[in-house]
C-alpha cells in the first residue's frame, strides 16, 4: 500500500485493496498474540492514508470519519475493519477452542498449566508469570462472557439466577424486588416439573413479564443425561465465529440497519459509482462549500453559477448543466417534487425507485451513473476550466449516449446466458390435504409468532388415512421466534400421537426451516438442540 500505487488506483479500488490486503496481514499473529497498541494504531493509520490517497509530504482530505469507514456496510460503512477489535475477536476464537474444542492436544497442554483442567468462563484470567499467549487469550476474556450463555438440557449445571442462560445478561439483574434467599444455589432444574413444563409461580411478580414468557418457550429435557453447555449468543447456530465477536465488540448488533444502504451496493453500476453515491448521499464530495470550510478554496460558490453556494446537491441537480438534462428526463409531474426535495430525501427516493428512465434502462443505475458523470463534468471545469467541460446540451448527449453503452454492457452477460439456456416449464401443482397410507395418521402441525420473537402459540391435529379427526393440541408459548414456534408445535404433536397409542404417523408442517433442523444433525451448542433431541 504505498503511496505511488494509491495515486493509480481509484478511491472504489483503494477501499478493496485496504479491505483485502490490510485486514489480512496480521491475521496469523493476532489469533495467538495481542499485538500493542501502537501498532495497532499504526496499521489502521496506514490503511486511512492509503484510502484517501495520503502521501509522504502531503495529506489528502479524508472525508469520512475513521469510525463511519468501519461500520458494516448495511450501516453506512464500507466494512474496513478496525486492528485492535479485530485482535480481540480472533483471540476470543482461542477462548472458545479452549473452552470447547475437547479433541484439542494444544488445549489439554494448556488447560493443565494454567487452568486445573477446568474449562469454564473463569478460567480465562491472568495469571502472574504466564505465557504471553495466555496473557493474550486472558485479554478476550471479558468479550467471551459478554457473548457465552448456557444451553439448557437438563438444567442441572446452569444456576437460574446469577448465570447467563435465557438472555446475555443473568437474571438477577432483572428481579423485581428482593432476590429470594436460596438464590445463589438454586439451578434452572428447580423451576421445571418432572414433565418438562415450568413453575411459572415461583417466576410471577419476581420477574418482568416478557422474561417470563421467554422462559416458558424454553425446552427442559428432564431425563437426559447430557449437561448444559456454552453456546455463543450472537450466532443463530450458536457456534462462535469471529465476525460475530467482532460485531459484539463494535456494538454493531445494536445499530440499526438502514436499507438505503444496501440498495446503494446493489445497485447495477460500477463499484467507483457505488462508492460516489455512497459518499454523496453522506453530502462527504470535495465541493467549493467542503473546501471552503477546511481552507483549501477561496469561495464556497459554484465556479459556474457564481452566486450559489457549491453543494453536493448544487452540483448534481440545480447547477444549469444537471437542471438542463433532468428537466429533460424527469417527468414533467414529478419535477417539481424531485427539484425540491432535501438532500437526504431526493438520494433515497432516486436510489430506491422502481420506475424505468425514458431510455429504457432502470432508474436508480440510470440516476446513479448520471449523478457520477456530472460530477466528472464538474471536476473538469475545476481543474482544467470552464471552456474544458461540456456545455449543457453536449453533456446531456454524452450522458446518455455513455449510459446507454453502460448499460448494454453490464447486461451483456445476462442475455448471452439467457440464449443459452432452456426455457422453464411451469407445471401448476393443486396443493390440498394428502392423506396417509392406511394403517398410518397425519400430524400437521403449525405454530406462529407475532413478531420475531413475540408472542408466539402452536397447535396441531391427528387424522387417519380416511381424513377422520383423532385428536388436536394447542399451546401458547409464551415469547419465541417462528421457527422456535414451529419446532414446539412439531414437538406437542408427537406427544399427542404417542399419547394416543399411534407409532406410524406422517408427520405435516409448511416449515421448510424446522423440518430441516429436524432432519440435519447440529451441535449440542445450537441454541435449539434440547428441543430437537425431544423431537427426535
Amino acid at each position: 500500500m504505498a503511496p505511488w500505487k494509491a495515486k493509480r488506483l481509484s478511491f472504489a479500488a483503494r477501499l478493496t485493496v485496504a479491505r483485502l490486503v490490510a485486514a489480512s496481514l496480521p491475521v496469523y499473529t493476532m489469533h495467538t498474540e495481542l499485538i500493542p497498541s501502537g501498532v495497532c494504531r499504526s496499521i489502521d493509520k496506514i490503511s486511512r492514508d492509503f484510502i484517501w490517497g495520503d502521501e509522504e509530504n502531503h495529506s489528502k482530505f479524508h472525508l469520512v470519519a475513521w469510525d463511519r469507514l468501519t461500520r458494516p456496510k448495511a450501516q453506512g460503512g464500507v466494512g474496513i475493519r478496525q486492528t485492535r477489535q479485530a485482535n480481540l475477536a480472533m483471540l476470543a476464537k482461542g477462548g472458545w477452542r479452549l473452552l470447547k474444542d475437547k479433541e484439542c492436544i494444544w488445549r489439554e497442554l494448556i488447560l493443565s498449566k494454567y487452568g486445573g483442567q477446568r474449562a469454564d468462563l473463569d478460567v480465562l484470567k491472568k495469571i502472574q508469570g504466564s505465557s504471553f499467549t495466555w496473557s493474550s487469550f486472558s485479554k478476550a476474556a471479558d468479550l467471551l462472557k459478554q457473548g457465552c450463555a448456557w444451553n439448557i438440557r437438563n438444567g442441572r449445571r446452569t444456576k437460574f439466577w446469577s448465570d447467563p442462560w435465557i438472555l446475555q445478561v443473568p437474571l438477577k439483574d432483572l428481579v423485581i424486588g428482593d432476590m429470594p434467599e436460596d438464590a445463589d444455589e438454586a439451578m434452572v432444574a428447580d423451576f421445571v416439573r418432572a414433565d418438562g413444563s415450568w413453575r411459572t409461580e415461583l417466576l410471577s411478580g419476581r420477574l418482568p413479564h416478557d422474561i417470563v414468557n421467554k422462559i416458558t418457550s424454553t425446552a427442559v429435557d428432564t431425563i437426559s443425561q447430557e449437561e448444559d453447555s456454552l453456546f455463543w449468543a450472537p450466532a443463530a447456530d450458536g457456534r462462535f465465529s469471529t465476525r460475530s465477536a467482532y460485531a459484539l465488540l463494535t456494538d454493531q448488533g445494536q445499530q440499526g440497519t438502514d436499507g438505503v444502504w444496501k440498495e446503494i451496493w446493489r445497485l447495477p453500476v460500477p463499484e467507483r459509482v457505488r462508492c460516489f453515491i455512497w459518499l454523496a448521499i453522506q453530502g462527504k464530495l470535495a465541493t467549493n462549500v467542503m473546501r471552503f470550510q477546511r481552507k483549501a478554496a477561496e469561495s464556497p460558490c459554484c465556479q459556474r453559477c457564481t452566486d450559489h453556494p457549491e453543494t453536493v446537491l448544487h452540483i448534481l441537480r440545480d447547477c444549469a448543466p444537471a437542471a438542463y438534462f433532468w428537466c429533460r428526463h424527469v417527468p414533467q409531474p414529478k419535477q417539481h417534487e424531485f427539484f425540491s426535495d432535501s438532500h437526504e430525501d431526493w438520494f433515497r427516493k432516486n436510489i430506491t425507485c422502481k420506475e424505468v428512465s425514458s431510455t429504457g434502462i432502470d432508474w436508480p443505475g440510470f440516476f446513479s451513473m448520471t449523478s457520477w458523470l456530472l460530477w466528472k463534468n464538474r471536476t473538469t471545469a475545476s481543474f482544467k476550466g470552464l471552456s474544458a467541460a461540456l456545455s449543457a446540451s453536449s453533456l446531456t448527449h454524452s450522458i446518455v449516449t455513455k449510459t446507454k453503452l453502460w448499460d448494454d454492457s453490464w447486461h451483456a452477460p445476462e442475455l448471452f446466458l439467457n440464449q443459452k439456456r432452456k426455457p422453464v416449464e411451469r407445471i401448476a401443482t393443486a396443493v390440498g390435504w394428502t392423506p396417509p397410507l392406511e394403517g398410518w395418521v397425519m400430524l400437521n402441525t403449525d405454530g406462529a409468532s407475532n413478531g420475531n420473537p413475540g408472542p408466539a402459540g402452536a397447535g396441531g391435529l391427528v387424522r387417519d388415512s380416511m381424513g377422520r379427526w383423532l385428536g388436536g393440541v394447542v399451546a401458547n408459548l409464551g415469547t419465541a421466534t417462528a421457527a422456535l414456534a414451529e419446532l414446539w408445535a412439531i414437538c406437542y404433536g408427537l406427544d399427542l400421537v404417542w399419547n394416543l397409542g399411534f407409532r406410524a404417523v406422517k408427520v405435516a408442517s409448511d416449515s421448510k426451516l424446522a423440518l430441516q433442523l429436524i432432519q440435519e444433525r447440529h451441535d449440542p451448542t445450537h441454541p435449539y438442540a434440547t428441543l430437537l433431541s425431544l423431537i427426535r
